[in-house]
């Protein structure tokens, strides 16, 4: 080994002795094996269908937080409210949580893996999902922010 290319470690090849730059191995991770429960956020801030535009507002502005899950009587999703929805549709703020949220959450169960919900949340152009228990309760959330925390620190 020889030290060229602004100091790093290089190998000389070929006949014309060109250095080639030894870069360092990226670690490999296994999104595959590690629970999206790890990542997720547990204590979820969540209204019910009848909340005002204004009350999910202040809300996500209390909590500092970009989405709102919607949940019935029994804590198990039935819509999401993003920040990005309350821009899109320009609520007024007398409108409900119904009438604005996507009626249809993005959820998976808590035994899913990472990966499999970065995939789903590319695929799908998601932000958020939402995390149920086996009986389809909301046990937490997980962002794009999450998942981009979580590479950070590995």
């Amino acid at each position: 080994m020889t030290q060229g290319l602004r100091g790093s470690s290089a190998r000389r090849h070929g006949r014309c002795g060109a250095p080639i730059a030894v870069l360092p191995l990226m670690p490999v991770l296994n999104t595959d094996v590690v629970p999206i429960t790890e990542i997720m956020t547990r204590a979820t801030v969540t209204a019910r269908a009848e909340a005002s535009v204004e009350s999910l507002i202040g809300m996500m502005t209390q909590h500092h937080i970009g989405c709102i899950p919607i949940v019935d009587d029994h804590a198990r999703p039935i819509g999401i409210v993003t920040k990005l929805d309350l821009i899109e549709c320009r609520a007024e703020v007398r409108a409900t949580a119904r009438e604005v949220m996507m009626p249809i959450a993005m959820t998976l169960p808590a035994d899913a893996t990472l990966a499999r919900g970065a995939k789903l949340m590319s695929t799908e152009n998601f932000h958020h999902l939402l995390i149920v228990d086996s009986a389809r309760t909301l046990i937490g959330v997980v962002s794009t922010f999450d998942i981009t925390r979580w590479l950070a620190q590995q």
